[in-house]
């Protein structure tokens, strides 16, 4: 029985592994604030999840060793992560340079507020199992 891999919670880890990359982009577009050139990049964070919900969808089929030495094929399917960039194409500065900082930092505490969201939704979750777990002792 598989009462840790529920759809409902790899959904969750596909969320915060969205909203972690698009943080490492967003640190980066900051970083480079002052890099001539440089092109702001994001993930659509909507339709990454969304992408994940259709693939989810789909039936798994795991693989199944019939000698020692085979490599073992798991029925998770899918890579661990894909480049999932959105480059911006418009520059608001004369050097070519995309990035505007305080849409940025918007962009961060966005991410972030989201990021927790969905960690303290995970925490819950396995808060529940552990109370049921223990069958409501402490």
């Amino acid at each position: 029985m598989k009462i840790f891999e529920t759809r409902v919670t790899r959904l969750m880890e596909k969320a915060l592994d969205i909203a972690s990359a698009r943080h490492d982009l967003l640190a980066n577009n900051i970083a480079n604030v002052n890099t001539p050139g440089y092109k702001a990049r994001d993930v659509d964070f909507h339709a990454e999840l969304r992408a994940h919900l259709e693939t989810d969808r789909v039936p798994r089929v795991a693989g199944r060793t019939t000698h020692p030495r085979h490599i073992p094929i798991s029925g998770r399917g899918g890579s661990p992560s894909s480049p999932m960039e959105m480059r911006s194409e418009t520059s608001m500065r004369l050097d070519g340079n995309s990035v505007d900082i305080d849409a940025e930092m918007a962009k961060v505490a966005e991410n972030a507020a989201a990021y927790n969201t969905f960690a303290q939704l995970i925490a819950d979750r396995f808060r529940t199992l552990r109370y049921i777990i223990s069958e409501g002792r402490r």
